[in-house]
Order: C-alpha cells, then structure tokens, then sequence
C-alpha cells in the first residue's frame, strides 16, 4: 500500500531507533534526563524563544500554551477552519473553558494551515494576524513545513507570537513529541498545566527526546516532500501545493476504491486528501497517480433523468 493518508505515517529513522536504544534516561519530571534538557535547549534555540517544554502530542501542547496565556472565560480569535477547532475535541471551551468570539484575548495561528491545503504564512502575515489580540499562540505542527517552502529559519516564522508548538513526528518523523516555545515565564506556566493534566510525567522520556534531537536534523530533507506533492498534483491534475498536503475532488466513496488499487488517503469535508512523507518515493508518486483518476467519480448529471 503507498500511504499518503498523513506525514506521521513517517516512520522513525533508522538513526532514531540506534539512538533510542542507547539513550542514558534520567527522571526527566525533576530535569534529570540530558536528553530532553537538550531537546528542549535546541528546540527554544530554533524556535527564536527563551524557554521551551517538550509534550507528548501538538494538541495537548496547544491546549497547555492556551492555557498559559489565558484564564477562563477569555476570548480566543481563531479560523472556523484550524485544526485546533475541528480536530482536537473541543477542549476550548470544554477544558480551557474559553469562548471564540472578538475582542479575543489571544489569537490562534496556524502555520502550514492543514485543511487549507497545507498553506503557509510568512512572518509579516503572521504578525498582522498576532497583532489582532494582545497575545498569540501559534499552532505551527507543519512550521518546518512552511519555514523550508519559504527558505527562512523557523525562529524568524516564530518571531510574531507567544509561544509556538513544534510537531516532531509529522514529517520530521520523531516517534511522538512536540517543543512547545515562549518566554521563560511562559513556558514555567505551561509546565504547570501540564502536569495538572497529566502530561508532565511522561516517564523514559529520554526515549522519545533521543530520537527528536535527531528530528532536528531532518527540516532541510523535507523539500524532498514538498517536490513530490508538486509533482503529484501535475500528474492528478490537482492544484499545486505550497508544502506537501495536495487536495483533490474524487467524488464519494474514493477512499474505498483507492485502497482497492492500493492507495491509501483521508477524505475532509468532501475532498480526498493526500500528504507526501519521507517513505513516499518518486515511484510511489508515479503508482499512485495512475490509481487516483480511476477512483474518481463523473458529478455531472445525465439529462435524460
């Protein structure tokens, strides 16, 4: 099956699983584990700010930066489209007890903008928009992403906001973890609610932390996706993509005849979607383009009917 379903189907490195096994744990909850106090050193390094956490998942280090730059019953700004909204269970209003509406206490960026096509947004874009509340918090999974289709640091995409979350397991193919980045007091208070809900103890942490030093190292090889969903969506016909997430219009039931030619896709909200990654090889955008079109289905209507 060639798997273009999402960049997390990237599998880790061989590199990364050599460096897990050897990794020397410490209790990373007291900072005793070097390698996630490296990772956090290099990932706030990156990412232009003073301090920087590392957290299991993106959603769960959105909803903690939130939660350090808010109190209940603020405002939040955000796109009816962000996967903060649509994807992550609602914890806005149900966890962070936050109402969407202006005048909004923060704003939420996203950066590459996932239902959009994996769009990006430059650092004087992502200002204008920051400068619309007092605070801002920057959903930025697929900021590496953005940061090689632009050719600028992602601490320059960064700059604009509060604190910005960085997905090591999407294309930078990390077996789990996010750097959360913002100011040091920030980032203090982000810990805080990271442990009120859980996620601070995640023990062996070293583990995980071995293999996203290494994930760092991976930012420049993701222009090699960006290549190939260029290249898939000339061959589909599709619109081209600014990173590696390219959209088409098959028609219903396209993922059930996609998988039957041996291509895997996600379908959101009425479009099939498919996301290059580091297992996608320029034969595999070859196979999968001549599978696509006979998935698709004609919407015209026949006028004898």
């Amino acid at each position: 099956m060639i798997d273009l379903r999402s960049d997390i189907c990237a599998a880790p490195t061989d590199a990364m699983w050599d460096a897990m096994r050897e990794a020397r744990l410490g209790w990373a909850t007291y900072g005793e584990d070097e390698s996630v106090n490296e990772l956090e050193r290099r990932g706030a390094e990156l990412l232009g700010k003073e301090a920087a956490v590392l957290v299991p998942t993106c959603s769960l280090a959105n909803l903690v930066a939130l939660l350090a730059l808010t109190k209940p019953g603020d405002r939040v700004a955000i796109d009816p489209s962000a996967h903060i909204l649509v994807n992550e269970g609602d914890w806005l209003e149900h966890v962070a007890q936050l109402q969407i509406g202006e005048p909004a206490t923060v704003i939420c960026i996203e950066n590459t903008h996932t239902r959009r096509g994996g769009t990006v947004l430059t650092a004087a874009q992502t200002a204008e928009l920051a400068a619309h509340a007092p605070r801002s918090h920057l959903d930025g999974a697929r900021l590496a992403n953005a940061a090689v289709a632009l050719g600028v640091p992602l601490a320059e995409l960064a700059a604009p906001v509060d604190t910005v979350a960085l997905s090591l397991n999407k294309g930078l193919c990390a077996p789990a973890g996010t750097i959360l980045a913002g100011t040091a007091e920030t980032i203090a208070t982000a810990r805080v609610h990271l442990k009120r809900l859980g996620g601070a103890t995640m023990h062996k942490a070293g583990i995980f932390a071995a293999a996203g030093l290494l994930s760092l190292d991976l930012v420049d090889r993701l222009a090699e996706d960006h290549a190939r969903a260029k290249e898939l969506a000339r061959l589909i016909g599709a619109a081209e993509p600014e990173t590696n997430i390219v959209y088409a219009d098959l028609g219903p039931g396209a993922l059930d005849r996609l998988a039957a030619a041996g291509v895997l896709a996600i379908e959101l909200e009425g479009r099939t979607r498919f996301v290059t990654h580091r297992l996608i090889r320029d034969d595999d955008v070859v196979a999968a383009s001549r599978a696509i079109p006979s998935a698709a289905v004609s919407t015209a209507i026949d006028p004898a009917t």
